[in-house]
C-alpha cells in the first residue's frame, strides 16, 4: 500500500511533468531568440535563460528527476560561461543547447510514463556540457552559482493549477446546466400561458387562491430570468478557462522551421501575427500536428533554395507567415510561403500514375494535394514522400467541424487557410427536421436558406442545381446524403439550406427548418467515432437527441455522386406513357442511341438532324420535350433553345441539351438561353437522361 510519502512524490513529480512542458517552450524561444542576435547576445535574455534552467534543476530535485536535475546544473556552468564571454556562441553550441532542450521534452514524456531515467537521450549530454564546462573556464575562476536577475514578486494569493481533465469536467457540468436551463425556460414559458388564462391579477372576483397562484407565477419567472443570467455568467467564466492563446503553438514551429530549414540548407524566417487570439485548448491541441506538417510541406514544397530565390528576383531568406485572426465564432489560421506556388505538372504527373481524373479549373487540381496519400515528392526524405500528407490535415480540421482551403500564385506563394471554430463545447446551429429527426448544421457554413419549387430546379451534367446569384449550386436530398433511403417527394415549396464548405457551395433539402439556437456540443465516444458524417450531438431541452452534421463531409459525399432522388414533385421513377420527345442530333449514331433510350422507357420519340428541322417539326407537329445537341449545322442546339424560350407558344417547353462542350461557360451559356438542364456526353449515362426527362415532365 502507498505510503502518504509515496503519494506526495507522485504528486510532485506530476506537478513538475507538467510544468516542464511550459519551460521546455520558454528555452526553445530563448534560444531562437539568443540565436537570431548572436553577434549581440543581450543579458535580460541570458537572465532569462538562467532563470528557467535555475528553475528547472530546483524542481527536479524535489520531483527526484536526478538526470535533469545533473544536465541543469552543468546547463547552468555553460551560460555562466557564455555572460562571462568566456564563450564563445557558434552553430556547434547552439546544436548542443536545442538537442539539450529536446532531451530533457523527451525526459519529461519518460517520467510522465512512469520509465526509467536510465537510457535515456539526455544521458549522452552530460558529459559534454561538462567538457566545455571546464575547457572554457579559467583556471582562477570558482564555479559559483550564477546571479540571477530579481523576480518580481507573486500576487499574495498564489496560483491554482487545474488540469486539463478537471477544466473539462467543468465545462461539462456547466453544458449540463444549460440544458437543465433550457427545460426550465420550456416551464416558465407554459407558466405564464397558463396564468394569463385567468386575465390580470388585479381584477376583482379573484378568489385567494388565485391570487397566490398569480403572485407565485410572477415571482418565479423573474427568478427564472436571474437565474439564466447567472448559468451565463458561469458558463462564460468555466468556458474561458479553456481558451488559451495562440503563441502557445508558435513557440514549436518557430523551433521546426529552424530546424528544418538547417536541415534542407534553405534560409527560412517564420513571423507570427495574431499571436494574442484565444481559442480553445481542445483545438489547439488537435491543430498543432496539421500546422507542423503545413510548415514542413511549405519548406519542402513550396521554398526554393536561396540560389534558385536569388534568380528569380526574391531575397534569399524565404518567408513563412502564420496569422490567426477571429471572425466571429470562429478562428481563421493561415499559414503562407513566398516560395514557387503549387506545381501543377507534378500534381497531374501524380493524378496519371494513380489513373485518376484531372479536374479542369487549376484550382480544383490544386486542391488534389488533399486526396489520401497524395505526394508530388521525387524523393522520400525526414521531411516528405511517405504519404501521409495533407490529406491527414484535411481530415484533423474537419473532425474539429472547420474547413480548410488553398490558394496559389506561381512563382509567388501559397496559402493553406484553416477555418476552426472558436470552442468545440458549443455552437450556434441551425436545428432541421429530416424524416422526423432533428439535425444540426453548424451555423458557421448556412450560406443561405430558400424555399423552391419543381420549376427552380434543373439538371446540369446530370446534377440536380437551382441558380443562386446567378451560378448554378448542386442541390440534394440531406436525407439520400445520410443513407435514410428514399422519401416521398413534397409538392410545392421545399425548404433548402445552402452550406459552403470545401471551397463550393451545396443545397440541402430537408423536410423542415425548426430554429437557430446555441447548443452544447457531446461527444460521440470512440464506437461512433468513425461516422464521418456526423461531428457531435447536442441534448435538446425536450430531452431528445440531435446529431451535429459534418459539413464538409456531406458536401464530400455530394461531389462524388448526383442525386437520383427527385426533390420537388412526382417521384423519380415514374414514366409518363406516351409524352412526346423532339430528339435533335446531327449524329446518326446518337440519334440512334438516345432514341432507343427514350423509346424504351415508353416515349414517343421523333428525330431532327439540326435546329431548323427541329423547329418546323415543333410548329407543325408540337412536342412535350425536346432532347438536343449543341454543335449542328444550320441552327445550333443554343439558338433553337433561344428560339423556343422567345415563343409565347413553346416558351414553357423543357429543353435538355446533350453535348460534348464541358466548359463552365458552355454550361453558363446553355443555362442563359433557358435550358432545363445540360448533360455531358463524356459523363453521359442513360440513367442521368431518363432521370432529367422524368422530372421535367
Amino acid at each position: 500500500m502507498a505510503t502518504d510519502r509515496d503519494r506526495l512524490a507522485e504528486q510532485l513529480l506530476a506537478t513538475f511533468v507538467d510544468e516542464l512542458e511550459g519551460h521546455i517552450a520558454s528555452l526553445n524561444r530563448d534560444f531562437l531568440a539568443l540565436e537570431r542576435g548572436a553577434e549581440n547576445a543581450d543579458g535580460e535574455l541570458l537572465s532569462s535563460l538562467f532563470r528557467s534552467v535555475h528553475t528547472i534543476k530546483g524542481s527536479s530535485r524535489a520531483a527526484g528527476a536526478t538526470l535533469i536535475e545533473q544536465v541543469t546544473h552543468h546547463l547552468e556552468d555553460v551560460l555562466s560561461l557564455l555572460r562571462d564571454r568566456s564563450l564563445d556562441l557558434s552553430p556547434a553550441l547552439f546544436e548542443l543547447l536545442f538537442g539539450v532542450t529536446d532531451a530533457m521534452a523527451e525526459m519529461g514524456e519518460r517520467l510522465r510514463r512512469s520509465e526509467p531515467q536510465s537510457g535515456a537521450s539526455l544521458e549522452a549530454f552530460l558529459p559534454r556540457l561538462l567538457a566545455i564546462a571546464r575547457e572554457s573556464r579559467p583556471a582562477s575562476s570558482a564555479t559559483a552559482p550564477p546571479s540571477l536577475a530579481p523576480q518580481s514578486t507573486p500576487p499574495s494569493g498564489g496560483s491554482l493549477r487545474l488540469s486539463p481533465e478537471r477544466i473539462d469536467e467543468l465545462v461539462a457540468r456547466s453544458g449540463e446546466l444549460r440544458v437543465l436551463y433550457g427545460r426550465l425556460e420550456e416551464h416558465a414559458e407554459e407558466l405564464s400561458e397558463f396564468g394569463a388564462l385567468f386575465g390580470p391579477s388585479s381584477g376583482s372576483g379573484r378568489s385567494p387562491a388565485l391570487l397566490e397562484f398569480q403572485r407565485l407565477a410572477s415571482s418565479i419567472l423573474e427568478d427564472q430570468r436571474k437565474l439564466g443570467f447567472e448559468i451565463a455568467q458561469l458558463d462564460s467564466a468555466v468556458r474561458g478557462l479553456r481558451m488559451v492563446p495562440f503563441e502557445e503553438v508558435c513557440g514549436g514551429l518557430s523551433r521546426a522551421v529552424r530546424d528544418l530549414a538547417l536541415t534542407s540548407q534553405k534560409q527560412v524566417a517564420l513571423q507570427v501575427r495574431g499571436s494574442e487570439v484565444e481559442l480553445d485548448r481542445a483545438v489547439l491541441d488537435a491543430l498543432r500536428p496539421s500546422l507542423l506538417q503545413l510548415v514542413r510541406n511549405a519548406i519542402d514544397h513550396g521554398i526554393e533554395p536561396p540560389d534558385r530565390r536569388a534568380r528569380a528576383g526574391k531575397p534569399e531568406q524565404a518567408t513563412i507567415a502564420l496569422t490567426a485572426a477571429l471572425r466571429g465564432s470562429e478562428v481563421v489560421i493561415t499559414v503562407e510561403d513566398d516560395g514557387q506556388g503549387i506545381d501543377l505538372d507534378a500534381i497531374r504527373a501524380q493524378l496519371r500514375r494513380r489513373k485518376l481524373p484531372e479536374p479542369e479549373r487549376e484550382q480544383d487540381l490544386a486542391r488534389s494535394v488533399f486526396l489520401p496519400g497524395f505526394s508530388t515528392a521525387r524523393l522520400i526524405t525526414d521531411v516528405s514522400g511517405r504519404g501521409v500528407g495533407l490529406d491527414v490535415v484535411k481530415r484533423a480540421v474537419e473532425a474539429l467541424r472547420g474547413s480548410v482551403d488553398l490558394t496559389f500564385q506561381r512563382g509567388q506563394g501559397t496559402r493553406f487557410s484553416l477555418v476552426v471554430p472558436l470552442t468545440l463545447t458549443t455552437l450556434r446551429g441551425l436545428l432541421m427536421d429530416v424524416q422526423g429527426q432533428t439535425f444540426v448544421l453548424p451555423g458557421t457554413v448556412v450560406q443561405r436558406l430558400l424555399r423552391v419549387g419543381e420549376d427552380d430546379i434543373r439538371s446540369v451534367g446530370g446534377v440536380q442545381t437551382v441558380t443562386l446569384d446567378g451560378a448554378a449550386v448542386q442541390v440534394a436530398p440531406l436525407w439520400e446524403l445520410l443513407g435514410r433511403g428514399r422519401a416521398e417527394p413534397k409538392p410545392g415549396k421545399v425548404p433548402i439550406v445552402v452550406v459552403r464548405a470545401q471551397g463550393c457551395s451545396l443545397g440541402l433539402a430537408v423536410d423542415e427548418l425548426i430554429e437557430e439556437r446555441d447548443v452544447v456540443v457531446k461527444s460521440l465516444g470512440p464506437r461512433l467515432r468513425a461516422v464521418r458524417s456526423v461531428s457531435g450531438a447536442t441534448v435538446l431541452p425536450n430531452g431528445r437527441l440531435a446529431l451535429i452534421l459534418n459539413a464538409a463531409e456531406i458536401v464530400s459525399r455530394a461531389r462524388q455522386r448526383a442525386s437520383t432522388a427527385t426533390i420537388v414533385g412526382a417521384a423519380a421513377g415514374e414514366k409518363v406513357d406516351k409524352r412526346v420527345v423532339l430528339l435533335v442530333d446531327d449524329s446518326i449514331t446518337t440519334r440512334t442511341l438516345e432514341r432507343s433510350i427514350l423509346e424504351s422507357a415508353g416515349y414517343v420519340v421523333r428525330v431532327a438532324v439540326d435546329g431548323q428541322e427541329a423547329w418546323r417539326s415543333l410548329q407543325e407537329h408540337g412536342a412535350d420535350l425536346v432532347v438536343s445537341d449543341v454543335e449542328m449545322p444550320e441552327m445550333d442546339g443554343f439558338s433553337l433553345t433561344e428560339i423556343i424560350r422567345s415563343s409565347a407558344r413553346f416558351r414553357n417547353l423543357p429543353v435538355v441539351l446533350v453535348t460534348a462542350l464541358s466548359s463552365e461557360a458552355d454550361k453558363a451559356r446553355g443555362l442563359s438561353v433557358g435550358a432545363n438542364a445540360y448533360l455531358v456526353k463524356s459523363t453521359f449515362d442513360q440513367a442521368n437522361l431518363l432521370e432529367t426527362v422524368a422530372q421535367l415532365l
